[in-house]
């Protein structure tokens, strides 16, 4: 009786990476093929304005063991600008088939509104009635392997060459600050916070000072003080200049 035992938890165990492979691989093709001409409604710069910036290709590697750098996660140390991919992971590994599907059927919807207002909705449907331990465990079992293949190599030789990083991201800390501070080493991690009820279950709604504000964060983080470098996802946008103005 122990074998067959043994063989359908090892079969078990098989569809359900499969599935969660499937469902990743889905969720990052109709990202990148359905809706990339989706359109923005932020205020573009000027071009000679953006070019004043360098890109992250030509930044310095040397010289920087001192140095602070500040930089998000999503369009920055990794490579793709949504987090919705990761989102369906949440869905599926800590939720359930029918959770994902969901989320996977109003992405459609989520193309048509703000950045703000889509990732309420997707942090909604990944995070509602999930367990802190069940999300912290997720954030470092499965995501870190997704997380390594989308990694902006670039953008990771410049986080790693300085001292101090920081990193100031919309999506939900706890998603992400397990695999910043245990493979690359990051020292302040400030994302969205998740108010829980009792028991330990997720809201599924952001608290009221997230997403947090990049400048406000960097005064408390640092004081008075510059970050030396900062990495953004796009020099074609007012917010990410503004972020890069307070920087040296």
């Amino acid at each position: 009786m122990v074998l067959p035992g043994v063989l359908f938890k090892m079969v078990d165990w098989f569809l359900y990476q499969l599935l969660a492979n499937s469902y990743y691989r889905a969720a990052t093709k109709i990202r990148s093929f359905c809706f990339q001409n989706k359109t923005t409604t932020t205020k573009p710069i000027p071009t000679n304005q953006a070019a004043s910036y360098p890109s992250v290709s030509k930044c310095p590697l040397d010289c920087r063991a001192t140095h602070t750098v500040v930089c998000d996660v999503n369009g920055c140390l990794l490579r793709s600008p949504s987090f919705f991919p990761f989102f369906m992971l949440v869905a599926f590994e800590g939720g359930s088939i029918p959770r994902a599907f969901v989320l996977l059927l109003v992405y459609p919807l989520l193309c048509l509104l703000n950045h703000d207002l889509a990732l309420r909705i997707m942090v909604f449907i990944s995070f509602c009635g999930l367990k802190l331990k069940d999300a912290q465990t997720l954030a470092r079992a499965v995501l870190p392997k997704f997380f390594l293949e989308n990694l902006h190599l670039q953008a990771y030789e410049v986080l790693a060459s300085c001292k101090r990083r920081v990193v100031v991201t919309s999506v939900p800390r706890v998603m992400v600050e397990g695999f910043l501070k245990e493979y690359l080493n990051v020292d302040v991690v400030v994302g969205s916070e998740l108010p829980m009820v009792a028991g330990g279950r997720f809201t599924g709604l952001l608290s009221a000072a997230s997403p947090p504000v990049r400048s406000k964060v960097l005064k408390q983080v640092l004081g008075d003080a510059k970050p030396d470098v900062g990495l953004i996802r796009s020099r074609n946008n007012v917010e990410e200049q503004h972020f890069l103005s307070l920087c040296k």
